[in-house]
């Protein structure tokens, strides 16, 4: 086995797959990524047994081909360190010689048999989605998980794949945010009763994206108790097994609008008053007061040391005042997925839950639970 290869571009594929290598694993291989040096191209594999990652680099120049393990943690280290443009392997009875400009190492490998078997995705049913709308279903629902229970239904966010839409939701019992978008199936592909996927994988697919652009198509696969995400040209592969349990029927959660009140209000008004009012609150005392009058949105805090604050953001409302207290953070980290002059409509009820829609993408919601 031997190859030439740029070294950031090397880095940067390995260190994709490095990322989801085995913590703690009997299999010494598992901690490790395998290198597959094919005719014109290399496939780094690792995996934890629940989540597996396949990554190609094709801009490479193939002496021989050959399949080795690549410790991960030392690989890491070397890559940083090494400021060639270049960088060489070469295998040698089981010791991989690598070359960086004037630095060389001998790297001891293992048996890459050890290693399991991650094959390509070769089905013919699955989804279509810009990778633009995969990351934003992603980023608007994964942070309203319940992180503090890694096995349970609430800590992975629900997928659900029908003809033309994807809808994710997440919920950790307090709040509930759901994102739909366009997508296509393919060879009739579904998965109508949802499947709940962990946040490591999610984070693999925003981070594949981010390698392979915002613009590329990904394949969406669901199948015999795993997802798969597979971007454009098969460049990387995630797959992931899912979470066990039984997610909530979460469209009972959304409350109607009908026998609410509607209130319009500017997110970067909204955010600047949640911000600047939330360092007021404690542990103690950790809500936040919106308080809807005619004209005006309240904003206001009051911690336990006696101090006392409140904002005020100009709205067009008319009707009698409302008044609801809600978790900052649970705020932050809702307004945080916006930007720009987008408008908000929020939903009200006295002594009830809020919802929140953004008037330019009314597929998106927010559901939040108020504070005692």
């Amino acid at each position: 086995m031997k190859i030439t290869c740029n070294r950031e571009k090397f880095t940067a594929k390995f260190n994709l797959a490095a990322a989801y290598v085995a913590a703690r694993e009997l299999k010494t291989a598992l901690q490790n990524v395998k290198m597959d040096v094919k005719a014109d191209h290399v496939v780094f594999s690792a995996t934890d047994t629940e989540t597996s990652v396949r990554v190609v680099l094709r801009e490479i120049e193939v002496g021989s081909e050959g399949e080795v393990i690549l410790p991960s943690r030392l690989m890491k280290s070397i890559l940083q360190a090494a400021k060639s443009e270049k960088v060489e392997f070469e295998l040698k009875d089981e010791v991989l010689e690598m070359s960086a400009g004037r630095a060389y190492y001998e790297i001891p490998t293992s048996d890459p048999g050890d290693f399991p078997e991650i094959s390509p995705f070769t089905g013919e049913a699955f989804h279509e989605v810009i990778g633009a709308d995969l990351l934003k279903n992603i980023t608007r629902t994964s942070f309203a998980t319940d992180m503090e229970n890694n096995k349970y239904a609430l800590s992975g966010v629900l997928f659900e794949l029908t003809d033309g839409n994807i809808d994710t939701v997440s919920t950790d019992g307090r709040r509930l945010t759901h994102q739909r978008g366009k997508a296509v199936s393919h060879g009739g592909h579904s998965a109508e009763n949802g499947a709940i996927v962990p946040l490591k994988a999610l984070g693999a697919v925003e981070k594949a994206i981010s390698e392979v652009g915002a613009d590329t198509s990904i394949k969406i696969a669901v199948e015999g108790g795993k997802i798969t995400f597979v971007t454009a040209n098969d460049e990387i592969m995630i797959s992931s097994s899912l979470v066990d349990g039984r997610f909530p029927a979460w469209r009972k959660i959304v409350p109607e609008k009908t026998d609410r009140v509607m209130v319009d209000v500017p997110v970067s008004d909204f955010q600047l008053a949640v911000q600047q009012m939330k360092v007021m609150t404690t542990e103690n005392q950790p809500g936040l007061f919106l308080d809807f009058k005619p004209g005006i949105l309240e904003v206001s805090a009051s911690g336990n040391t006696g101090g006392k604050s409140k904002y005020t953001v100009p709205i067009a409302y008319d009707q009698e005042e409302i008044v609801t207290k809600l978790d900052p953070n649970f705020l932050v980290d809702f307004l945080r997925c916006f930007s720009g002059e987008t408008n908000l409509s929020i939903y009200l009820k006295e002594n009830s839950s809020v919802l929140f829609e953004t008037q330019q993408d009314d597929d998106y919601a927010y559901i939040l639970m108020p504070l005692a």
